[in-house]
């Protein structure tokens, strides 16, 4: 058998190949919207993808299922169980192999067993895989995002992005049962998830790769969780904000959409940038926060380039609007960047800046506008003086831990929906765990007009470490 793994770090998501080195056939698993990756990996191991398949309804990524089994010609599988409402559309369904509780995926001589684990969400299935050249018993499993490791995948996504009221508990209890009913297999099960740390699809993912279900078992806190209103309570207990983008995932990938092309964006220069914040477009700056912070174009949001790009992109940025990035590199790096917001569906590129459209924004009206920073006994000194509103962006796990005292809780993914809580009135201080989200947060309200904002320079981690005194 063979096996291969593929991460992408922006969605801290993992796809799964798995071959018969016989038969040359592979199945491809949760495969995301850059299907060139696995037909360049199929032709290098010299096998035929035929058969694609994934474990959910995915929210976090726009699904390559339906585009790599079109691209190849090979037979789509999708999960017929859960409830018709939220599960996949019947027009999806026309186009696959419908899967159930303990159907057989044959790929040579390699079997992929389905199993229904509800919880993450209705229609959930786990892929219990067995190498029959060596024999029956299962040598994995893959687990999409039901098992993590050290964690299990949340249950709340479909009430809190897809409207469904009252089916967090629900799904929470599925889950408990679905996490007993998989404890029952073989230690020497291998683990393969769906997602690594990063991921919003859970509190407290592991960055390991794989796991095996006897380490899960005696270290994974949900299969140590026996009693089911105490599991419920503390799977739902402080799940990070999801992110906005995830509601239209959840509805492209329940409908089987194929997204258009995207393609690259132009560049543009001053004249378009002067006309696009005039008429309120959304500015993408992704340059470091430091370089932001020191100088930038009014109006315009930084969202720096790195592995939570991505999220938080899709978090701040509405799906239904043209936007513009402005970008140190060449057009390369422009072209990278539109495959990359292409995979959450932001592909409403309407054109980019190279960075030093700042220097000449700065020759025609003057002065940039700067983001102010404080460090820790600047702050604590400030709000000994005056009024001040301290918010914090950090997650609610992280709030729940500690936070300044005062502090208004906004975790950076509700920053928009939020926003009209603050007083603008008063100065605002931004602060998250190092200074990375709250930097993005200072410039969101910038760019909606909210001045007297500064960021905490090191944020919680650097007024803890002064001694001062926090809350919980």
């Amino acid at each position: 058998m063979f096996f291969k793994r593929f991460y992408d770090d922006n969605l801290a998501q993992a796809s799964y190949m798995i071959a018969c080195e016989k038969t040359r056939e592979a199945i491809i698993v949760d495969p995301n919207l850059d299907v060139a990756q696995y037909t360049r990996a199929a032709g290098a191991q010299r096998v035929r993808i035929a058969h694609v398949t994934e474990t959910h309804v995915h929210a976090d990524f726009v699904s390559g299922a339906h585009a790599l089994a079109e691209a190849t010609g090979a037979t789509l599988h999708l999960s017929a169980e859960g409830d018709a409402q939220w599960g996949y559309t019947a027009g999806a369904m026309k186009r696959a192999n419908p899967l159930r509780d303990g159907t057989e995926i044959i790929v040579g001589r390699v079997r992929l067993r389905a199993a229904h684990t509800p919880g993450h969400t209705p229609e959930h299935l786990s892929f219990i895989v067995s190498d029959l050249e060596r024999g029956e018993d299962p040598v994995g499993a893959l687990t999409g995002d039901f098992v993590f490791v050290g964690d299990v995948g949340r249950p709340d996504l479909l009430e809190r992005t897809a409207g469904a009221t009252g089916s967090m508990a629900t799904s929470a209890k599925d889950l408990f049962v679905s996490v007993r009913k998989f404890s029952r297999g073989p230690d020497h099960l291998q683990i393969w998830p769906g997602h690594g740390a990063g991921s919003a699809c859970g509190k407290s993912l592991g960055s390991m790769p794989q796991s095996t279900l006897g380490y899960e078992k005696l270290f994974n806190w949900a299969f140590a969780e026996t009693n089911e209103s105490d599991f419920v309570a503390r799977v739902l207990e402080d799940q990070p904000v999801p992110p906005r983008y995830f509601a239209v995932m959840k509805r492209v990938n329940r409908d089987g959409i194929l997204p258009a092309p995207h393609t690259e964006p132009k560049q543009v220069g001053l004249e378009e940038l002067e006309g696009a914040l005039r008429d309120k477009a959304v500015v993408i700056d992704t340059r470091p926060a430091e370089k932001f912070a020191a100088g930038h174009v009014p109006g315009t949001l930084n969202i720096p380039l790195g592995k939570s790009f991505l999220n938080w992109t899709g978090a701040l940025v509405p799906e239904d609007r043209d936007f513009y990035l402005v970008i140190e590199g060449e057009s390369a790096e422009a072209a990278l960047v539109t495959a990359d917001l292409a995979k959450i569906g932001l592909n409403r590129i309407a054109g980019f800046f190279r960075s030093d459209v700042v220097q000449a924004w700065k020759s025609r009206h003057g002065k940039p506008e700067t983001v102010p920073q404080l460090d820790a006994a600047q702050l604590h000194d400030i709000m000994a003086g005056m009024e001040v509103q301290i918010v914090d962006v950090r997650a609610p796990d992280e709030w729940s831990h500690g936070h300044l005292p005062g502090a208004i809780h906004i975790p950076l993914a509700a920053l928009p929906d939020r926003v009209g809580e603050l007083d603008p009135s008063l100065p605002i201080v931004l602060h998250c765990k190092g200074g990375g989200r709250s930097s993005i947060a200072t410039s969101f309200l910038q760019a909606n007009g909210i001045a007297g904002v500064s960021n905490l320079a090191g944020g919680y981690e650097s007024w803890v470490a002064e001694g001062f005194e926090v809350e919980k």
